[in-house]
């Protein structure tokens, strides 16, 4: 574990979209939230659109040119590729912040991780003409639609960036990201790569009946990490057997939980109690593009 850790924050949430518009039209006229268009990625053949609520934000990303990401071959954007040609949404990856990405990579190699992929630039050009430019980095060589995580230096301070790209104003409340949760098989091999391999510190162990799983948790600025494994049959269980060991669950803080309900209630958005949140809102997936969101009232 090292003295002084260069993972700062949570970063952001990555959704996969077929289709750009509508999945931005859904989340700002269905679901309540504040969604952008965020731009393209030079080079890269995908663009995306942000929901942001500080620093932290979510991510949906769409392919543009499917030919220009299979030829830069990435194995991120090859993984969203081969998702959205399964199926649309869901939770693809996450971001944690970190601001020494080149102390980072020297670490991973004295630790031997052989399959660690960058640092590599990239960059995305905002709709009103800024370039956002930053580097990315994987301890795995690739991380999405996987229980890893991506890490990321933004070339631009977070307070100059949140002038060029403020927090969004969500009609349903929301104010932050305060938990994600990734399903894994392997719980203790999990707690290896949090723990070893990035030196994050655990803040809990435990058990949670309502999801039939085992909980490891961290907490990353002001978000909270959760590794969940299945010990009996329940919804992680359920999402391992389907293949999707990766990105389950993100929970969002709202200002008024029951203000966020009757939002989703005059849509007719399907929504329902959160098996493992006590007091939590789920929103249907479904009605999500496959996203499993929950709301939470904020503290």
């Amino acid at each position: 574990m090292r003295s002084a850790a260069v993972i700062y924050r949570f970063d952001h949430a990555v959704v996969p979209v077929r289709d750009l518009d509508q999945a931005l039209a859904l989340w700002r006229d269905r679901l309540g939230f504040d969604a952008c268009y965020g731009g393209k990625h030079s080079g890269a053949g995908t663009h995306n659109g942000i929901v942001r609520f500080g620093t932290d934000y979510i991510e949906l990303i769409s392919v543009l040119d499917r030919d220009a990401v299979l030829t830069r071959r990435n194995p991120n954007t090859d993984a969203l590729v081969t998702l959205l040609d399964r199926a649309e949404g869901g939770m693809l990856g996450f971001v944690l912040a970190t601001d020494d990405i080149d102390a980072e990579a020297e670490r991973f190699r004295q630790l031997g991780l052989k399959d660690a992929f960058g640092p590599f630039p990239l960059e995305r050009l905002r709709p009103d003409g800024k370039l956002l430019k930053w580097r990315l980095l994987s301890p795995r060589r690739g991380s999405w639609g996987t229980p890893w995580t991506t890490l990321i230096h933004w070339e631009v301070p977070d307070a100059e960036r949140l002038t060029w790209e403020e927090p969004g104003f969500h009609p349903n409340g929301a104010e932050r990201i305060t938990n994600l949760a990734i399903a894994i098989g392997d719980l203790e091999q999990g707690v290896h790569f949090y723990e070893r391999e990035l030196g994050l510190a655990p803040i809990g162990l435990g058990k949670v009946p309502e999801l039939g799983a085992r909980r490891a948790s961290y907490l990353v600025g002001h978000t909270q990490i959760d590794l969940l494994a299945p010990v009996t049959a329940g919804p992680i269980a359920s999402a391992i057997a389907a293949g999707d060991e990766k990105p389950w669950q993100v929970t969002i803080a709202v200002r008024d939980l029951e203000a966020a309900r009757r939002h989703l209630a005059e849509r007719e958005v399907p929504h329902g109690p959160s098996p493992g949140t006590p007091g939590g809102i789920l929103i249907d997936p479904a009605a999500a593009l496959g996203a499993r969101l929950v709301l939470v009232q904020s503290s």
